[in-house]
């Protein structure tokens, strides 16, 4: 029941990408033979009012790499006229390597979610799942200058990971109330941006209770489509003067700014990277993704 309708077989999944151009089609321009580039997975139409408002990864099509659009995980990738016109494709330099440059896809969701929940310098952030969006969205925080990251999972060797990577305040809501927990840590005063990086449905009214006066809750995992609906006491809303938004996939220009936050080593994400396999051993890597031992698991065509 649950999954991504867009996405039917036979389809090549895969949507954080980089590689190099070794071929190129009539008429193509802005990249030679050689290029080193980062692709990212929301391709606009460049035709609905999503688009032409630069809002692409709201775009009515809504077509993505690895969903309609066959992904990454191949010795080659074609790209269409449409990807590379409209696309997030982006060349980078021969300092950073293609592993990292692969993860400016989810760290310009990471982006777009920052951009929705208005982040200023000085805020505190709170993020439910320190998964590996968790902790991009913890290292982004750092990045635009928060004044605390409070990570939250219930995953003991998730907080290890991200104990490993220099965050130190993180909760394990197994081990008590956590919305008592963060409101001590807090002096009472609450967190002034949350996110929901998980898809747990308990953590929505917990994120709503944890949230600071005026501040701001991005809703950033979505809920399997099986999960019931999520009751929250709207008068925190209400008194509170609490903003609840959403966010998912991001623009080209969010994939632009991304890789050059990691170019510039504004945002570390080599540590993230644990394993990486061949793609003759693609299950094996789909299994080691899963098994929560590695943040991120990288396939490469040739090993």
């Amino acid at each position: 029941n649950d999954g991504n309708p867009r996405i039917t077989e036979p389809r090549i999944i895969g949507h954080e990408i980089a590689g190099e151009v070794c071929s190129l089609g009539d008429g193509v321009k802005g990249f030679e033979i050689g290029d080193r580039v980062a692709i990212g997975a929301d391709v606009p139409c460049g035709n609905c009012p999503a688009c032409k408002a630069g809002r692409g990864n709201c775009c009515d099509v809504n077509l993505a790499i690895g969903y309609q659009i066959d992904g990454g995980f191949s010795e080659y990738l074609h790209l269409s006229s449409q990807v590379v016109e409209l696309g997030p494709v982006r060349r980078f330099g021969a300092n950073l390597d293609y592993a990292s440059a692969a993860i400016a896809e989810p760290l310009g969701c990471c982006l777009n979610g920052y951009e929705k929940i208005r982040m200023e310098k000085g805020c505190s952030v709170a993020i439910f799942g320190a998964g590996p969006v968790g902790v991009l969205l913890a290292h982004l925080g750092k990045a635009l200058g928060a004044s605390r990251v409070i990570l939250i999972d219930p995953a003991s060797d998730r907080l290890e990971q991200a104990a490993s990577l220099g965050f130190s305040e993180i909760l394990n809501p197994s081990d008590g109330d956590i919305v008592s927990t963060v409101r001590e840590m807090t002096n009472g005063k609450g967190i002034d941006r949350v996110f929901t990086a998980c898809p747990v449905r308990e953590t929505h009214p917990q994120a709503l209770a944890i949230t600071a006066t005026s501040g701001v809750i991005n809703l950033f995992g979505g809920l399997p489509q099986s999960a019931p609906p999520v009751e929250l006491k709207t008068n925190l809303i209400h008194y509170g003067e609490i903003t609840m938004t959403g966010s998912h996939g991001a623009t080209p220009e969010h994939h632009r700014k991304a890789l050059s936050l990691i170019e510039d080593g504004s945002v570390d994400v080599s540590k993230l990277i644990s394993r990486t396999f061949p793609l003759t051993d693609i299950n094996g890597a789909l299994k080691a993704a899963m098994s929560r031992e590695h943040l991120k698991v990288v396939v490469k065509p040739h090993e």
